[in-house]
């Protein structure tokens, strides 16, 4: 017997073991990264990572390792998270686990049960979709103390579950010191792959590193083969070992294990062979125990082998003494059980088996794990049994077991517990008697595989399923049953954008119930639709519908939907003006849903009262209310769901404050999480208004279109308007008014409540004050000009809009202000800038002190034009917003304003400017290119706050500078 088949000695890549030592180094400075390691099975990719995981211990680095596990066409769900927390809670206290785990030691004990030993799993108000961000928390707080080294090994196993766990902890670790290792099989990597795409996206992010690892060249074979030997092999040794290996570092283990054992010369070349060399010299039993391990996979828990092999105790330790000192397997890191030493070795034992006796052994091992789960982790044992149910072929055995790991799944690991059904509708009708054999019916199944498409994000896939289920129900299907269904099809049309569908569902879903006797469905119903009558401004039966959500579900006692009524209620109260009654509404909802744990409806009420609080100009009272729900976001994990939407809010009242620099740093904090749809349009949205008002005009437009893309199906004002004004500020800021107005105009289609007006307003003044600016220059040029008809048009809209807040009041008199600036009138901008200072908001204070400068200038007053201007200056400078503080400048070198803040100089005069040689004054500058804009005399002293004489003398004094 051989002491060592694996070589005590690390041969090669220095290089790369330097590079994963500099990552470990980053992490010690606080620096996150991540490093992918590829190459072919067997090539060294886990030797690898052990020497980096030495290197990193040594440096204090707290290591974790986890291994994706492979079960038939998709992995066991989030195994290597699963291993990984099984090796912490070895190695911590129960204090250093409560303080490590936090809130996410309930959502986890789904997945490892021994977190809780004396509970059922539970996280309340958990889902599945939050799981990456309760994840991320414990990440986060495990590498408090010291830095982090995790690795994935085996990630072309790794399930959906893992994938994009680690697809968000790749997007969102920026600042711990944490280092994520991940391993895979390049060869195995194929085009339709899970992890193709993943790996190009990676490939184009700094913080990631990519090694991969090739085959050793014949010096690498030669110090690897001696160290093995323990002797100085001879060259016609090396030279076979290369020939039959190629250089890949374990078929080189395997192949000097054949030389050692005898005569290798006449070996078949191929793989398979290769590595069944040694499994058949040893003897019968050994190698019977070695098929049954196979099944498992790589690894197997010792009592589940024993159950399987059904060999008495000295048998069984005598066949697995035998494979271990041969180092077919290896004794777990935890001591529990046994893995190949390699999957290779593993997959050769397994494929050489006729599929007869596969079955059987799949079979042997379904029925010890029916008979005894404890046999193996409990969180695995339905996935495990669906496996095997279905490499056997038994289907009558499998479905039912299918529909099990589904649910169990469904806590944890939404797109297994998908797979798990879809697999489940394909083989239920070949399964005799189905409905019996499960308890359950096909309705039922496609409905619940709805649910768990929607959750996985494949909405599409959602409403197919639904419909499904609605078609097998048929039409006489019990009504409440189908109503039921119908709600959660008007679900999956709102988020696809097809409102008016959406709302059609939900109200042919209550006619198919009678009115008598009141039952949960009437409940579910009304709430839906009411809210959603709500986020689409449809109001003019929104009230009566809500009012009777609400008293529905108090009388059915279906209390979730009750809070949620409430809610909706409240916003609703106060969108049509009674913002304090309102306010009560949404506190009792609120109340209701802290008592019975409703957590997405407690996120919802703070999500609206802080944009109820925003919309009545208490700004850092909203700001309070949404940090208070961002917190329970994170600490639910929806920080990318409810948490972008209340992250939105305390960036808009951020942004109404003033606070611009605070605000776009939270708000590229929340996209860090990478929030989809229209999670993630909300703060795109947001990011797009300060860019355009710091004339940032090309980045504010990307944003918009991105945040636009994320919403093309939608016809929400709440999240359309807000992005026409950014995309219309940035057609304006460039010189296409016309653009500009067409924006303006398509986005104003939709009667506002308050509770929209405040989306309204400022498209409303924008397009007047555009549509003023083009009449203005349409005048001085003489030509045609459909602007006052746009002016009118959003006069009348103006008209029908509500002015019940301080903000509104504003956007009403700076729009008034607008239009008067069209007939020469008195302006009204001292009005403007009085509410202005009401409502707190320092940018349309600016902006309105700057037309009460121009205004003031006009009149010869140049003590109360110095006044507001300085002001409004001032204000510009301290925001940011580079387009006003330029037009204010330009308003103080034109009427020669000397303001408190320095005046920026006008740029020099560049050498090859043709207009150097004439020796023009900047003031006749000024005036030569009113004059080329067509501009006459007269309109050239009212530009420049002169007199016409004066403006004659520099035309003239220009036309002599020129001959």
């Amino acid at each position: 017997m051989r002491a060592v088949v694996v070589s005590p000695v690390f041969v090669g890549r220095q290089e790369e073991l330097v590079s994963l030592a500099a990552e470990v180094t980053r992490a010690e400075k606080g620096l996150s990264g991540f490093v992918l390691v590829g190459g072919e099975a067997g090539v060294g990719k886990s030797r690898l990572i052990q020497e980096a995981a030495r290197v990193a211990e040594a440096a204090g680095v707290r290591v974790l390792t986890g291994r994706c596990v492979e079960l038939g066409p998709e992995g066991l769900p989030l195994a290597p998270l699963a291993e990984a927390l099984r090796a912490l809670t070895r190695s911590a206290s129960p204090g250093q686990l409560d303080a490590w785990l936090g809130p996410a030691r309930g959502p986890l004990s789904h997945l490892l049960p021994s977190l809780e030993p004396l509970a059922e799993p539970s996280g309340e108000g958990f889902q599945a979709a939050q799981l990456p961000e309760l994840v991320l928390g414990m990440i986060e707080r495990l590498s408090g103390d010291r830095p982090l080294m995790l690795i994935l090994e085996d990630l072309h196993w790794a399930d959906q579950s893992t994938l994009g766990l680690l697809s968000y902890l790749v997007r969102t670790l920026r600042d711990a010191p944490v280092l994520l290792v991940g391993t895979y099989r390049s060869d195995e990597i194929h085009r339709r792959h899970a992890l193709r795409p993943l790996l190009g996206g990676w490939e184009r992010m700094r913080e990631v590193r990519r090694l991969e690892l090739s085959r050793f060249e014949r010096d690498e074979v030669a110090i690897q083969v001696a160290a093995i030997l323990g002797r100085a092999p001879d060259a016609e040794t090396v030279d076979l070992v290369l020939d039959r290996s190629e250089g890949n570092a374990f078929l080189v283990e395997e192949m000097v294990g054949v030389v050692d054992e005898g005569d290798a010369a006449g070996l078949s070349p191929t793989l398979r062979d290769l590595l069944l060399v040694r499994v058949e010299a040893r003897s019968a039993q050994a190698q019977r125990l070695l098929r049954a391990a196979s099944v498992a996979g790589r690894q197997v828990p010792e009592r589940l082998l024993a159950a399987v092999a059904d060999l008495e105790p000295a048998a069984l330790f005598e066949a697995l003494r035998e494979l271990v000192e041969n180092h077919l397997l290896l004794v777990d890191e935890g001591g529990q059980g046994y893995a190949f030493r390699h999957a290779l070795a593993r997959d050769a034992v397994y494929h050489d088996m006729l599929p007869g006796e596969r079955a059987q052994w799949h079979v042997a091992y379904a029925r010890a794990l029916s008979a005894g789960p404890e046999l193996t982790d409990s969180s695995s044992v339905s996935a495990q049994l669906a496996h095997h149910w279905l490499a056997a072929l038994d289907l009558p055995a499998a479905l039912p077991a299918l529909l099990a790991a589904a649910r169990a799944s469904s806590a944890y690991a939404p797109a297994e517990e998908s797979q798990h059904l879809e697999r489940a509708l394909e083989i239920w009708p070949r399964v005799p008697d189905a409905a019996v054999l499960t308890g359950t019916d096909l309705v039922e199944v496609l409905a619940t595989a709805g649910e768990a498409a929607w959750r996985t994000g494949s909405v599409e896939r959602s409403r197919a399923l639904f419909e499904l289920a609605l078609a097998e129900l048929g039409e006489s299907g019990p009504a409440a049953r189908r109503a039921l269904l119908m709600e959660r099809l008007a679900t999956t049309l709102v988020d696809l954008g097809r409102w008016e569908e959406s709302m059609e569902a939900l109200r042919s879903a209550l006619d198919l119930l009678p009115p008598e006797p009141l039952e949960y469905a009437h409940a579910v119903l009304l709430t839906s639709l009411s809210r959603n009558q709500l986020r689409g401004g449809w109001i003019e039966n929104v009230q009566a519908t809500a009012e009777r959500a609400v008293s529905v579900a108090a009388a059915v006692r279906a209390h979730a939907e009750h809070a949620d009524a409430l809610v909706t209620l409240g916003s609703l109260r106060a969108s049509v003006g009674d913002a304090e009654a309102g306010m009560r509404t949404l506190s009792e909802g609120l109340a209701l849903a802290e008592r019975i744990g409703a957590v997405e409806t407690m996120m919802r009420a703070r999500n609206n009262s802080s944009d109820l609080l925003a919309m009545l100009g208490r700004h850092q009272e909203a700001i309070d209310t949404a940090t208070v729900g961002l917190e329970l976001a994170r600490r639910t994990g929806a920080s990318r769901t409810y948490g972008a939407y209340l992250a939105g809010n305390i960036h808009e009242s951020m942004v109404r404050l003033g606070r611009w620099r605070e605000a776009e740093q939270a708000a590229e904090q929340a996209l860090r999480g990478e929030p989809e749809g229209a999670f993630a349009a909300t703060l795109l949205d947001q990011l797009a208004l300060i860019a355009v008002l710091t004339g940032r005009h090309e980045e504010a437009a990307r944003l918009a279109e991105h945040a636009k893309r994320l919403m093309i199906d939608s016809s929400d004002p709440q999240f359309l308007q807000p992005l026409a004004f950014s995309l219309a500020e940035a057609r304006r800021l460039v010189g296409d008014l016309d653009g500009a107005i067409a924006i303006i105009e398509d986005a104003l289609t939709h009667d506002s409540t308050l509770w929209l007006a405040r989306c309204s307003w400022p498209l409303v003044w924008l397009g007047t004050r555009i549509a003023a600016d083009r009449t203005l220059l349409a005048r001085d040029r003489r030509v045609a000009d459909r602007s006052p008809e746009v002016v009118a048009s959003l006069a009348r809209i103006a008209g029908a809009l509500p002015t019940l807040t301080p903000a509104s009041t504003g956007y009403a008199l700076t729009t008034a202000a607008e239009r008067t600036r069209l007939d020469g009138a008195t302006r009204e901008w001292s009005d403007a800038v009085a509410a202005w200072r009401v409502a707190g908001e320092p940018y349309p204070l600016a902006y309105c002190l700057f037309r009460v400068a121009e205004d003031r200038c006009a009149a010869s007053d140049r003590r109360a034009a110095t006044e507001a201007a300085a002001e409004a200056a001032e204000l510009a400078a301290g925001l940011g917003a580079d387009p006003l503080a330029k037009e204010i400048d330009a308003l103080a070198r034109r009427a020669r304003l000397v303001l408190t803040r320095t005046v920026p100089a006008e740029p020099p005069v560049p050498a090859h400017d043709p207009l150097g040689q004439f020796g023009l004054t900047e003031r006749e500058r000024e005036v030569l290119a009113l004059l080329a804009a067509g501009r006459s005399n007269s309109q050239i002293a009212t530009a420049l706050f002169i007199s016409p004489k004066t403006a004659s003398v520099h035309v003239s004094n220009i036309l002599a500078k020129l001959a």
